[in-house]
């Protein structure tokens, strides 16, 4: 069913698996601000050869202090005590990034279940269109028998079989095209939601789309606090905020505090094991405005995503009312349409008979099949733009779709 396929299509779609990717990458980044916290233990070592010992000479005396050949290696333990709060400032946009990444992996996942119902409505329509071929075939074939039946009774002219069965075998053709179109939409929907072609086994048809949770207004409202879009650039926005902030910690000193072991093969140290601490500081005081202009570029990106913000605001005020306007369009147009069917249905009725009468041309008959046809077709493409529209809005409006439609009214009376 229709709520079935949504949650596959949040679940195993190419954008889901690249949503959760990206996620795993992006808490990848906060792990990586996070350990900054924590001191960093380093060991390194090396051996020398030297092709003659290190010797100070002190007046007539001559002294070595190193072998020729001597090996040293340290281990030490490195704490950042205060840096001006840049590395606070990097844990907060690496926190940011988590989210406008989870929110953007959201956003994409919804475009693919958008892509997902499309296609899926698609087949469903294919479907009816098959039936609405279906019983063009039966009512031109039963129109053929009569204009037969009347011809062998010298009743007709053979055009009247002629042009009957032109449009049988045209009205045929249109069979293989929706078998294929069939075929085609299912295999692209198996790759929407990630599941095997063959396990595919889609209704026939749907009932009347579900109501709307709430009216214009308060869908507005909810799209501007929940939408997936706007609330990752928002996340994008306490990013660039952060960042800001660590820019313009670069002007403050680093405090930093480290205790050591060393090691130094030498024969002539009383002490080639030597434990040190220290603390120290480092503080880059000019560096020809380099630091403000980074500032300043850092508070660009934010006034530009502020803008992006305002403007994804408007973009989606329109989204949801050009949805919603659809929506009502389509319901509107499928009540017509279903009304246009009955009226087509009497109409080609009161056709025939008079054809058998004598008093209606072929021509007359197959005309208002044909008006049959189309007001069938109106009524299927309505019923399922309304569909498409609903969960348009639903997306914008930020509601999880496989809810939206997993419940709904009764079916439309079909004919």
């Amino acid at each position: 069913m229709l709520p079935d396929a949504l949650r596959a299509a949040a679940a195993g779609s190419q954008a889901s698996v690249a949503a959760g990717l990206d996620l795993r990458a992006a808490r990848e980044g906060t792990a990586r601000a996070r350990a900054s916290y924590w001191p960093t233990l380093s060991v390194s070592g090396n051996w020398q050869a030297r092709d003659n010992e290190i010797v100070a000479i002190f007046g007539e005396f001559a002294v070595p202090t190193t072998q020729k050949n001597f090996f040293t290696a340290e281990a030490s333990l490195t704490e950042l005590l205060w840096d001006g709060g840049r590395r606070s400032a990097a844990l907060d946009a690496s926190r940011g990034s988590e989210e406008a990444t989870s929110l953007k992996g959201r956003a994409s996942v919804q475009a693919a279940q958008i892509a997902a119902l499309e296609t899926y409505l698609h087949v469903l329509a294919l479907k009816a269109e098959r039936r609405v071929v279906d019983q063009r075939v039966a009512s031109l074939g039963e129109h053929l028998r009569i204009a037969r039946d009347l011809y062998d009774q010298g009743l007709v002219a053979r055009n009247d079989l002629l042009g009957t069965e032109v449009r049988l075998r045209t009205v045929k053709d249109q069979t293989g095209a929706i078998a294929d179109g069939i075929a085609v939409a299912t295999r692209t929907l198996g790759r929407l939601t990630g599941l095997e072609d063959a396990t595919l086994v889609l209704p026939e048809d749907l009932p009347a789309p579900p109501a709307l949770p709430g009216d214009l207004a308060s869908l507005k409202r909810l799209a501007a606090s929940s939408n997936p879009r706007l609330a990752a650039l928002r996340a994008r926005l306490r990013v660039d905020d952060a960042s800001t902030s660590a820019r313009k910690g670069e002007s403050w000193p680093s405090f930093y505090a480290q205790a050591a072991h060393t090691y130094q093969q030498n024969d002539y140290l009383a002490y080639p094991n030597a434990n040190v601490f220290f603390v120290g500081a480092s503080w880059e005081v000019w560096e020809n405005g380099a630091r403000k202009a980074a500032v300043r570029q850092s508070e660009i990106a934010a006034d530009k995503t502020r803008s992006e913000i305002g403007d994804v605001e408007r973009v989606l005020d329109i989204e949801i009312d050009e949805a919603w306007r659809g929506f009502a369009q389509a319901r509107r147009q499928a009540e017509t349409a279903r009304t246009n069917v009955a009226s087509a249905e009497e109409n080609l009725r009161i056709e025939e008979d008079q054809y058998k009468a004598g008093l209606a041309r072929t021509i007359d008959v197959l005309d208002a099949e044909s008006v049959l046809a189309e007001s069938r077709f109106s009524l299927v493409n309505e019923h399922y733009t309304a569909y498409l529209k609903e969960g348009v809005l639903a997306a914008a409006a930020g509601l999880d779709l496989p809810s939206t439609f997993a419940g709904g009214a009764p079916a439309p009376e079909g004919r």
